[in-house]
């Protein structure tokens, strides 16, 4: 199992299920590592422009805003409803924040704060109609609906698989379009970096790694094809449909798009006068159910195919138990 060599095996099964080739990808740790080597990788001067949301993760921002202090390179935002009501809300916010300095749009595929699924592929047509890169967070897309990223058309892609496949951690991807790979110079160096013919492996090669951990990988991607990511996907958007009409019927606000291709295996609401933290911590003292969210009072819920209606009743009937005691 010695040599790069060998990671072919597992890139093999990761590139057919992510509707690219073997060359187009290096298997990293996450989403974030694989962010990094796009922020610090290209060429850019003091002064240009990156185009984020502002419901970017640390791991897609930071690099970012570490690039714009250290180099000068401009970080500019783009807001994204609360809630976006179609894909139009989105495109229209970003067109209007493109400047001729912009050279890259990065964005989340899925908000990690909404879960909000954009609409990429418009963005990368986008991006590429007025000379602008595009690259996108996907560390929620993996495992929770198909993704090609042909079809998607965009220059970068990265994932965390261990969030919805669920393989095990430390198991991630940075997908480059050939043309744009001599593009991004490499964050880590060591044999290899300055072979173009080695295509997107060069980002791969970052010295003695836990190749054993791609081994789950390949067994999740496995589960996964038995399954069905279409199976998975009706799944997760029927579980995610149920908890939403459950939660508005309690008063809560949706901040999910009502538009159901804007929306998939995660529901955002926000239940004020209740204080997320104290519920967070009531929920997993009290009930062993662990939430997400943010202050003071946003609801992050995630609905993975595997959870059953009764895992959601008794998360409801949990919620009413608080809003009771805590009201």
């Amino acid at each position: 199992i010695w040599g790069y060599a060998s990671w072919n095996e597992y890139r093999d099964p990761l590139a057919a299920f992510i509707g690219a080739t073997r060359d187009e990808i290096a298997l990293v740790r996450n989403a974030t590592e694989a962010n990094n080597y796009i922020a610090n990788g290209l060429e850019m001067k003091a002064g240009d422009e990156v185009l984020i949301s502002d419901q970017e993760h640390p791991g897609g921002e930071q690099p970012w805003l570490l690039r714009e202090k250290r180099y000068g390179v401009a970080v500019k935002k783009y807001q994204i409803p609360l809630p976006p009501k179609s894909p139009a809300d989105i495109l229209n916010r970003i067109n209007d924040a493109i400047t001729p300095r912009t050279r890259i749009i990065f964005t989340s595929h899925i908000s990690t704060v909404t879960g909000v699924v954009q609409p990429v592929k418009e963005i990368a047509a986008l991006a590429r109609s007025k000379g602008i890169l595009s690259a996108f967070d996907g560390a929620h897309v993996i495992g929770m609906m198909p993704l090609n990223v042909h079809d998607i058309g965009c220059d970068m892609y990265t994932s965390s698989p261990h969030k919805w496949l669920p393989a095990p951690k430390g198991t991630g991807f940075l997908y480059l379009r050939p043309e744009v790979q001599d593009r991004l110079w490499n964050t880590i160096a060591t044999e290899g970096w300055e072979r173009p013919e080695l295509k997107a492996e060069r980002f791969q090669r970052i010295g003695s790694s836990n190749v054993p951990m791609l081994a789950g990988l390949r067994a999740s991607l496995e589960l996964a094809n038995q399954i069905g990511m279409d199976r998975i996907e009706r799944r997760h958007r029927q579980l995610a449909d149920r908890m939403l009409a459950e939660m508005t019927k309690r008063g809560a606000v949706s901040w999910t798009s009502p538009d159901p291709g804007m929306r998939c295996g995660i529901v955002t609401v926000n239940v004020p006068p209740l204080k997320r933290m104290e519920m967070e911590h009531w929920m997993w003292q009290e009930k062993k159910i662990r939430i997400r969210g943010g202050e003071p009072s946003k609801l992050r819920l995630s609905t993975p195919y595997y959870l059953l209606p009764a895992d959601i009743d008794r998360f409801l009937a949990s919620f009413d138990e608080f809003k009771r005691s805590h009201a």
